[in-house]
């Protein structure tokens, strides 16, 4: 029975009218920042043709956790002298990803919350990635973008049946011991991790990103992208660590710590710079929304 219900909200997802198509200025990033050279001049380009993501972006760039002491005006000056290639890059494809949703007809999602959380995991996984040993190339901005784009299935869910994840935020703020990934399948018949594989396989979305949303909650794949999977978990974990830690939780978080080989001097550094980290994000969250 379980089965049929998973079958049928996968099938409502992949034949949905109402699901939109990859938007095309997201299909021409996703071109440039796959390919070994990328053109800074052509990808600012490329961005400014959205005007929402160029001006959400050069409102991160201007904002306080940066310090630029001059204004920015341009996805270039952006690139150049704030944000660095391979965060632009990120951005605007976590930010052109989300676009096509309307989540206002879900009345309980809080999207700066969303873009919050999102953010705050990236931020974490790009600070611990240096510590991990014997990762590929661009590790780090890989593990960036994948927790930005972490919470996507979430956003998929809203847009698609908004009474139903209503129902899901409102019992999530009276049974704050429960997991969001169960109630989510108990009110909607499947999660946002499932939501979120079957976007990426039907926007030919990196390999990275549908193989994390596959294997997120399982913790037991071993194959190519396992120290991004497992990097991304513990962030996740330690972004929650601003509210209550359950005894499950931290043993998770030792638990992947031992996994990835990190040094426990390296989990504490992190764990001081979290409280700044969370006042920043917060700040770049506003910008996002």
């Amino acid at each position: 029975m379980y089965q049929l219900v998973i079958n049928e909200k996968i099938g409502r997802i992949r034949a949905l009218p109402d699901l939109p198509p990859i938007p095309v200025v997201a299909q021409q990033i996703l071109a440039q920042v796959t390919s070994e050279q990328v053109d800074i001049p052509r990808l600012a380009q490329t961005i400014e043709q959205d005007p929402a993501v160029c001006s959400r972006i050069i409102g991160v760039a201007n904002s306080a956790y940066f310090g630029c002491p001059d204004r920015i005006h341009s996805i270039s000056q952006a690139i150049v002298r704030v944000l660095g290639l391979n965060v632009v890059k990120s951005l605007a494809l976590g930010i052109v990803l989300n676009e096509p949703f309307k989540q206002s007809r879900c009345s309980g999602f809080d999207l700066q919350r969303y873009w919050y959380e999102s953010m705050f995991t990236a931020l974490l996984s790009r600070w611990l990635a240096r510590y991990v040993s014997k990762t590929p190339a661009g590790f780090a901005d890989q593990v960036y973008l994948a927790g930005l784009l972490s919470k996507l299935g979430e956003l998929v869910l809203a847009h698609l049946f908004p009474s139903e994840m209503t129902d899901v935020f409102s019992r999530q703020q009276v049974e704050t011991d429960i997991d969001v990934l169960d109630l989510q399948t108990e009110i909607v018949g499947i999660n946002s991790l499932e939501a979120g594989a079957v976007l990426a396989k039907k926007w030919h979305l990196p390999d990275s990103l549908q193989t994390l949303y596959k294997h997120f909650r399982s913790g037991d794949y071993q194959d190519q992208h396992w120290q991004l999977i497992e990097l991304v978990r513990l962030c996740s974990l330690l972004a929650q660590q601003e509210e209550s830690v359950e005894l499950e939780q931290q043993q998770a978080i030792i638990a992947i710590t031992n996994k990835l080989d990190l040094e426990p001097i390296h989990l504490r550094r992190l764990e001081k710079k979290i409280p700044a980290i969370k006042q920043d994000v917060e700040t770049l969250a506003a910008e996002l929304v």
